[in-house]
C-alpha cells in the first residue's frame, strides 16, 4: 500500500503541492489526470526521489523511493550503449535474459536493440524507459504521461504491459485523460482547480 501523508513541494515561493493525503492500493493501475502545470509530474518525482519535499510517501511502512521505478520523458539514456546494452544495466540483468524479457520483446525488436540509442528517435526511447521501468519487476511503478509520443506500437505494448501486472503491482499513471486506459484503471484521480479529487475525498494542491 502506498500512503501519502500531508505532502507538499514548492519552488521559492510558489507552491505546487500542499499537503496531499492519499491512500493507493498495492495492486491495481491508478490514473491521475490533469493539464499542464497542475502538479502530477511533481508529484510522481516526489514519490520517485527525484526532488525534495515535506511530509511522508511510505510504502507499507518504508520510504516509497527504495520500492519504485520510474518512467520520465526526461530520465537519461545512454547514448553510447545500444538499448541491450542500457536495459541490461538499468535491470542489472545479463543481455541474454534481457532479450528474451516478455515486456522489454513486446516493446523493443532485436534489430532496435541492437542499435545504439544515440540514433532511437524519441517515441523508440520512450519505449526504452517505459521497457526498463515495467520490466524491473518494483512493486510500485510510475509512468508520466507513458502514451505520449508512442505509435500505435508502442500503445498496444504498453497495454499489452499494463495487463500483464496490473493483478500484482501498483502502477501510477499522469496523464491528460485517463481515456486511454479505459477498463484497465482501478481508480482515477483528478487534479483541477488546485484539488485532486479521489472517492469523494479532495485534497489540495495548488499551482
Amino acid at each position: 500500500m502506498l500512503r501519502i501523508t500531508n505532502l507538499s513541494k514548492s519552488y521559492g515561493r510558489n507552491r505546487v503541492i500542499n499537503s496531499v493525503n492519499l491512500v493507493v492500493p498495492s495492486t491495481g493501475i491508478h490514473v491521475i489526470q490533469g493539464g499542464n502545470g497542475s502538479g502530477k509530474t511533481t508529484l510522481l518525482k516526489c514519490l520517485a526521489g527525484l526532488v525534495r519535499f515535506s511530509g511522508e510517501a511510505t510504502w507499507y511502512k518504508s520510504a516509497v523511493r527504495d520500492h519504485v521505478s520510474a518512467a520520465f520523458d526526461d530520465s537519461a539514456v545512454h547514448e553510447r550503449l545500444t538499448g541491450l546494452q542500457n536495459l541490461s544495466a538499468l535491470l542489472d540483468i545479463p543481455p541474454r535474459q534481457a532479450i528474451t524479457h516478455p515486456i522489454i520483446r513486446t516493446f523493443l525488436s532485436r534489430e532496435l536493440l541492437s542499435r545504439r540509442s544515440s540514433s532511437y528517435s524519441l517515441g523508440q526511447r520512450k519505449k526504452l524507459k517505459l521497457a526498463s521501468a515495467l520490466a524491473i519487476g518494483r512493486p510500485c511503478i510510475l509512468l508520466d504521461e507513458p502514451n505520449s509520443g508512442l505509435d500505435d506500437h508502442g500503445r498496444h505494448a504498453l497495454r499489452q504491459a499494463l495487463e500483464s501486472i496490473e493483478a500484482t503491482t501498483c502502477v501510477i499513471v499522469s496523464d491528460h485523460d485517463h481515456a486511454p486506459y479505459g477498463d484497465l484503471a482501478s481508480t482515477t484521480f483528478t487534479i483541477r482547480r488546485g484539488r485532486i479529487r479521489a472517492d469523494g475525498e479532495a485534497i489540495a494542491l495548488r499551482r
